[in-house]
C-alpha cells in the first residue's frame, strides 16, 4: 500500500537496493554541492526493511526504490535525514521495474545496466510484452538488449568502460547476428575497437553461413553416395592430381538437387569457402623429371597462391564499398585522416585509371561495359560523379589488386606486399583486420612461398 505523505528518515537507516539496474552511480561531486545549498528538492521513495550484507531480508530500516543518487549526493554533502515515500507491499518484480524505468527515462543506464535490467524482469516472470508495457520500450528493442545480457558481462563491462574502444548499440546488433554466443563472446573479447568489432563479427557470421551451408551440402552428397576425399586433399586444389567436376562457394545459396556424378567422385573444401565434387586425374603417361617435378610444385603454389591473393583483394574491395555505402561507420573527415589516406595511396602506389574505377565497380572492363551495357555504364557514371573526394580515393584504392606479392620464382616480393599493406593499414582505421593467413602473405611467412635459391 502507498503512503502519499512525507517522512524524513535518517540517512544511515536508507539502504540501496541491491538489484538498482544502475550500478554505477556516476560522479556525485556537483549534484552534492547543490544539496548542500538547496536540500534535496524531490523526495525518495523507500520500501520498509533492507537487505544485508548476507543478502538476508531484516525488517529494520528502508530500501531505496527511486532516488539513489540523491541519497548517495546527500550523505556526500552531510545531510542527516531525507524526505522519503514509503511504499508498502511492492513486489520484488515491481521494485525492479519501476528502478529501471525511472533510470531509462533519463536515460542513465548504460548498455550493460539496461541489458542486465530487462533480464532481471525476464527471470522475475515478465514476459517481453510486459516489459516493453512497464518500460515504454519496444517489443524489439527489449529482445535486442536481452541478446547483450547473454554476452560474457565482464567483457562487456570491460569494453563500455573503455573510452577508446567507444562501443554503442549498433555494433552490439551486429555481435546479435553470430548466432553462437561463444562466437559473439570471443569476437568481443578480440575485437581492437568498435569498427573491428563490426568487422570481426561480419567475418563471423560468414564463416557460420559457409558452416551451415557445408552441413547441407553433405547431406546432398551423403544422398548421392559421394564421399569425402581424403586427409590432406584440401591442399590439393592445384596439384593436379584431381579433376573438379563442379564446385560452390559456401557463402551461396545450396542447391536443392545435385546432378549426377560418375562413380567414384569425391567432396572436398578448399580454403574454407570453395566446396567441391572431384575425381583422381587421370595418371601422367611417363614419369617427371626432378625439373618437372619441382616446376610443377612451383606451378601449383603460384595458382594457390593466386587464389589466396584474389579471395584477399575481394574481401578488401568489399569493405571499401561498405565504407562508400556507410555500412561501416563514417570516420571524421579531418587534416589527420586525409594525411593518413595520401600517405596511404603514396606507400601503396594507388594508380588513378579510370579503367580500374569501372572494374571496382561492375567487376567488368572500360570497354566491355561500355559497349556491351550502356545502361549499367550510365549507373556507374551517376555512381561516379556522386562520389565524395575522401570515398573516390578508396575507390582507386582498389588498384592494388594488380600487385602480385611473389615472382616467377614463387618467392615472396616484399616491394609489393609492402605497398599493399600500406592500404591495409589505412583501412584498419576503419575496423578492417587481415586474418592470420593473410598476415603470412603479407609479411613473406607463408608456406606457399618458395625459398630462395
Amino acid at each position: 500500500m502507498e503512503n502519499n505523505s512525507i517522512t524524513y528518515i535518517a540517512v544511515e537507516n536508507i539502504y540501496q537496493h541491491p538489484d538498482n539496474p544502475r550500478k554505477d552511480l556516476g560522479d556525485l561531486s556537483e549534484l552534492a554541492e547543490s544539496i548542500k545549498k538547496k536540500g534535496v528538492m524531490q523526495n525518495l521513495t523507500v520500501i520498509p526493511g533492507h537487505w544485508d550484507e548476507k543478502a538476508e531480508w531484516n525488517e529494520e530500516g528502508y530500501t531505496l526504490i527511486i532516488g539513489h543518487r540523491r541519497c548517495a549526493a546527500a550523505k556526500m554533502a552531510g545531510l542527516k535525514e531525507l524526505p522519503c515515500r514509503i511504499v508498502d507491499d511492492m513486489s520484488k518484480k515491481d521494485q525492479v521495474s519501476t528502478m529501471l524505468e525511472e533510470n531509462m527515462q533519463r536515460n542513465d543506464l548504460t548498455i550493460w545496466e539496461q541489458a542486465n535490467g530487462f533480464q532481471m524482469m525476464l527471470d522475475l516472470g515478465d514476459t517481453e510484452a510486459q516489459i516493453a508495457e512497464k518500460t515504454g520500450f519496444s517489443k524489439t528493442t527489449i529482445r535486442h538488449r536481452l541478446n547483450i545480457a547473454k554476452l560474457n558481462q565482464k567483457e562487456l563491462q570491460s569494453k563500455e568502460k573503455d573510452e577508446s574502444f567507444q562501443l554503442n548499440l549498433k555494433d552490439l546488433y551486429e555481435l546479435e547476428k553470430i548466432e553462437d554466443i561463444k562466437i559473439r563472446d570471443k569476437v568481443l573479447k578480440e575485437a581492437t575497437d568498435s569498427r573491428n568489432l563490426v568487422w570481426r563479427a561480419r567475418q563471423a557470421v560468414v564463416a557460420e553461413t559457409r558452416a551451415r551451408n557445408k552441413k547441407l551440402f553433405l547431406k546432398l552428397f551423403e544422398k548421392n553416395g559421394i564421399k569425402k576425399a581424403p586427409d590432406g586433399t584440401e591442399h590439393e586444389r592445384y596439384s593436379g592430381k584431381w579433376d573438379i567436376l563442379q564446385s560452390w562457394q559456401l557463402e551461396k545459396e545450396v542447391p536443392k538437387t545435385l546432378k549426377k556424378f560418375e562413380d567414384g567422385a569425391l567432396w572436398e573444401v578448399f580454403w574454407s569457402s570453395e566446396i567441391a565434387v572431384i575425381v583422381p586425374a587421370k595418371k601422367q603417361k611417363r614419369e617427371l623429371s626432378e625439373y618437372e617435378i619441382k616446376e610443377k610444385k612451383k606451378a601449383k603454389a603460384k595458382k594457390e597462391l593466386k587464389q589466396r591473393h584474389k579471395a584477399m583483394y575481394v574481401k578488401i574491395d568489399r569493405f571499401i564499398k561498405e565504407i562508400i555505402t556507410k555500412e561501416v561507420e563514417p570516420l571524421k573527415e579531418d587534416v589527420e585522416l586525409y594525411k593518413a589516406l595520401v600517405l596511404a595511396m603514396v606507400k601503396g602506389g594507388v594508380d588513378f585509371y579510370r579503367s580500374d574505377l569501372v572494374n571496382f565497380y561492375s567487376g567488368r572492363g572500360m570497354y566491355e561495359l561500355e559497349s556491351n551495357d550502356p545502361e549499367k555504364y550510365k549507373e556507374f557514371l551517376e555512381w561516379e560523379k556522386n562520389l565524395s573526394p575522401l570515398h573516390l580515393a578508396l575507390a582507386y584504392m582498389s588498384s592494388i589488386k594488380k600487385y602480385e606479392m611473389y615472382n616467377y620464382n614463387v618467392e615472396y616480393k616484399q616491394e609489393s606486399a609492402e605497398k599493399v599493406m600500406a592500404v591495409v593499414d589505412f583501412l584498419k582505421r576503419y575496423g578492417f583486420s587481415a586474418t592470420e593467413e593473410e598476415k603470412q602473405m603479407l609479411d613473406g611467412t607463408h608456406e606457399l612461398y618458395q625459398k630462395r635459391g
